[in-house]
This record gives structure tokens, sequence and C-alpha cells, in this order.
């Protein structure tokens, strides 16, 4: 009898050791093979999101925060079960112990498999600027000044076809999934690899709140192939989040060509709703990257030309997110900015920025 308890940890162990070494095995050949990253990504990622998703998709509500609050919670009662357990059993604590290790590493090991094969890889990958053949590089003060105004100049435009509520914010469609879905199936007709099968977008209900402290507007969960959305943003920016969480699902991961992919989107959609947000987002990326270049009063003269309500929103906006300024939420940033270089992203956060030299760029190679 004693020598089948000890072979249960031991089978543990085995098994977490296989998840491990697919898992190393799989991002040291996305880093290291050239083309590995592409044939995955752009062949066999596909089908994985199309299986899961659509598993996924058959649950009205999020499946991925369902499965985060359970997690906690069962976490939780297993932390009160191994302290009991280290109390009582006090001459065989030691197999006690490397019994729960055992547990930890194999449930770890699976969810890093998850993340390696959900997610992981894609960061290797041709990056979509390649595909959208768009030359990147340093650009002068007046260059971004020139997008900044052809921007604002596109958000007035969009403005004029949006409904706003009594606060000022723009109206939120009922249908928000399936607006955005329709957007990037759009879109997918002219990029191959965003030809895709789109599950939805899905609110997440119960974290939200937890989500602003982190200063997280939306996630996509790996480990159920779902696009999901912080339902405490404000309406303006809500159509391209969406459409960013969707990209995320086509295997485009890095932050900044998300961000692209989700702007592209949002113009291109002929929907009065997703093409202000769309012009919206890119419009405050624009402004931030402006700001720094310019003086007070360069950057007011342009700040003036913005709409009222369009200003008025950005007020809002800021005062959302300063109810959250919290230390958990420079934790929370600084803990991104490490999982985002880890992923071979090495400007970190900075690249959610970075949206601002694809946009640059497409403007110019349009304008040639």
């Amino acid at each position: 009898m004693e020598k089948n308890k000890s072979a249960v940890p031991k089978k543990r162990l085995i098994t977490a050791g296989a998840f491990l070494a697919a898992a190393a095995a799989g991002i040291l050949a996305a880093r290291f093979i050239s083309g590995f990253a592409d044939l995955y990504g752009f062949t066999i990622y596909p089908w994985v999101v199309n299986i899961f998703a659509r598993i996924s998709g058959i649950f009205p509500f999020s499946l991925g925060e369902f499965l985060l609050i359970s997690a906690a919670v069962f976490s939780l009662f297993m932390v009160v079960y191994f302290i009991v357990n280290m109390v009582k059993r006090k001459g065989r604590r030691l197999r006690f112990l490397f019994s729960s290790f055992a547990s930890v590493l194999l449930v770890g090991s699976v969810l890093l498999f998850e993340f390696v094969y959900g997610m992981g890889i894609n960061y290797s990958r041709k990056p979509f600027s390649e595909i959208a053949e768009l030359q990147t590089g340093k650009y002068t003060k007046a260059q971004v000044l020139e997008v900044l105004e052809y921007t604002i100049a596109n958000v007035t435009e969009a403005g004029r076809y949006i409904e706003l509520d009594d606060e000022g914010h723009i109206v939120k469609p009922d249908d928000l999934s399936a607006r955005a879905v329709s957007a990037m199936q759009k879109l997918g007709t002219a990029y191959e690899p965003l030809d895709s099968y789109y599950a939805g977008v899905k609110p997440v209900l119960l974290l939200s709140e937890l989500m602003c402290y982190g200063h997280i507007t939306g996630m996509f969960s790996f480990f159920s192939m779902e696009a999901n959305y912080n339902i405490l943003n404000n309406p303006e920016e809500l159509g391209h989040i969406a459409c960013h969480e969707l990209s995320h699902m086509t295997g485009f991961m890095r932050e900044d060509e998300a961000n692209y992919i989700a702007f592209l989107a949002c113009r291109d959609s002929g929907d009065p709703f997703l093409a202000y947000s769309g012009w919206y987002d890119m419009m405050i990326y624009m402004l931030n990257a402006y700001y720094p270049e310019a003086s007070p009063s360069e950057y007011a003269a342009v700040y003036s030309t913005i709409p009222d309500y369009a200003r008025n929103q950005l007020v809002m906006q800021n005062e959302l997110w300063d109810r959250y300024e919290t230390d958990f939420g420079e934790v929370a940033e600084a803990m991104n900015d490490v999982y985002l270089k880890i992923n071979a992203q090495s400007d970190g956060t900075k690249s959610y920025g970075r949206v601002v030299d694809l946009m640059i760029a497409d403007y110019f190679k349009e304008k040639s």
C-alpha cells in the first residue's frame, strides 16, 4: 500500500515533466527555428482556436472569467487544506509536502503548456506590419502633427454619425459583439491571416472592477480562447477594444499590432459606432505621441481643434482611470511590462504606443 501511495506523486511529477518539456520545446522552437512560429501560427493555431472557441462559445457568459474565479476559490480552499494537514500529519509531513508540490507542479505545467500553444509561440511569428507592408522608422515632429491633425479630422467626421447620451458618451449598441465580429470578418477579406473563426466578444461581469485597478481594458483568455472586455470602460473605447481582443484570437499577440488591426477593422467597418471608436482611440495615441514633442502653446492649439464632445469624453476617460490610481495598478503595470518583455516585446508596455509608428507609416504609405 505504501508503495502505491508513493507512486502517485511520481506519476504526477512525470506527467508535469512531460508538459514542461513540451512547453519548453514549443518556446525554443519558436525563438530559434526559422519558420516554426509561422508554420504553427498560420496553419495549426487556427484549428486550435476553431475547436476551443466553439466550445467556449456555447456558454452565454465568459467561461474564462468563470474559470478564473473558480480557480481563485479552489486555490484558497487548497491553501487552508494544506495548512490543516501540515498541522495534523505530524509524522508524515514530508510525504504530504512532496505530494502537494507534485500537484502544484502538475497544474502549473498544464497552464504553461496551454499558454505556450495558445499564445506564446505566436509572439515569434511574422508581424502584421510585414503582412501589411508597412515600413516604420523615425518620424519628425511635423509628421506626427500632420497625422494627428488627420486623425482629429476623422474623429470630427465620424462624430457626425454618432448618438450621444445625456452625459456626452457615445451610445453603446446592444449588439457590440456582432458588430465587432462583422468588422473583423470584413477585414479578413483583405488580409488572409485575419480570415479566422471569431466567437464574439464577451463582457467581464464580476471582475471588471478588479481589472480597472490593474488598468486592464480587455483580455484574451488563452485557456478558453475567448475575447473579453471590461464593462466599466467608457463606451467610446469599447468598439476598438472589442476588435483588439478579437485580433488576439487570430494569433496576433503584439499589443501594438493588435491596436493597429483593431483600428483598421473599425475604420473600414462601415459602422458609425466602430468607426468613431477606432479614430477616437487613435487620436489618444497620437496626442500622447505629440505631447512630449510640442510646446504647451503648440499642443493647446491642436487640442483646441478637437470637437467639444470628444474633449469632454477625454476628460471623462481621465476621470475614470484616475479613480483607480493605486499602488496595485502600478504593480500590475510593472508585471505586465515584464510579461511583454519575456515574450519578445523588448519595449515592454511601450509597445502599446508603437501603434503610432504603424499609424504614421500607414498614413504616408496611402499618401504616397
